[in-house]
């Protein structure tokens, strides 16, 4: 059990690291070390060089359209809700076609609750996930159009 005062210290790191930008931060003392890093810098740089996939893909996949998607992948280690709430519509479902900057779905990591928005327009080509599973970091979550 992670006591109050650590928790507290947990989320001034987090806060740091997103105001700052930065990929990761350590902080020990005689007892504990808290390390924490932040995936999400490597995955939109990762984002940036798969938003030329596509054309590429087109290119060489001509004869055979089953290979011309891509995946959205996890940026995080979490738990995925594809949905707002227990009884709400999910954010995403197959065949759906999203908009850039949409919510798709949320990763629960450490006690926040963290959007994960689309970065193109795109149509949902299949939901590889549960609602409620366990993901990790770059795993896929969806294939998209």
């Amino acid at each position: 059990m992670i006591d109050k005062k650590i928790n507290e210290t947990i989320d001034a790191l987090i806060k740091k690291i997103k105001e700052n930008n930065l990929g990761s931060i350590k902080l020990s003392n005689k007892t504990n070390t808290i390390e924490i890093t932040n995936n999400f810098i490597s995955h939109s740089s990762n984002l940036n060089v798969q938003s030329d996939l596509p054309k590429t893909n087109q290119s060489i996949n001509n004869k055979d359209n089953s290979n011309n998607f891509i995946s959205i992948d996890s940026p995080m280690v979490g738990i995925i809700y594809l949905t707002p709430k227990p009884s709400s519509p999910p954010f995403a479902k197959k065949g759906q076609k999203i908009k850039k900057g949409d919510t798709i779905c949320l990763i629960e990591a450490m006690k926040t609750f963290n959007e994960i928005k689309s970065e193109r327009d795109c149509t949902i080509k299949t939901v590889m996930v549960k609602n409620g599973e366990a993901v990790e970091f770059g795993q896929p979550l969806f294939e998209i159009l």
